[in-house]
């Protein structure tokens, strides 16, 4: 997995983060990847109209297919 570092975060937008981590029991760590998971889903429904259809067809059953595959033995 991909390490990403955040500098410079606005003390307010850190302490929201903290409050979102307390309040769900999750860790830090936890918290901005589902943050940044919810965020970037609700920024892809307000460019899917950049999209054709066909290629949002094409992609929904690309994902569709990977959650059919069985899981493989770990590594």
């Amino acid at each position: 997995m991909t390490d990403l570092l955040l500098r410079d975060i606005d003390p307010i937008l850190a302490d929201r983060i903290r409050r979102v981590s307390v309040a769900r029991g999750w860790t830090q760590h936890e918290t901005i990847l589902r943050l940044l998971e919810q965020g970037l889903f609700a920024s892809e429904h307000e460019v899917r109209s950049g999209f054709e259809d066909s290629e949002v067809d094409a992609l929904a059953e690309a994902i569709a297919a990977l959650k059919d595959v069985p899981a493989g033995k770990g590594f």
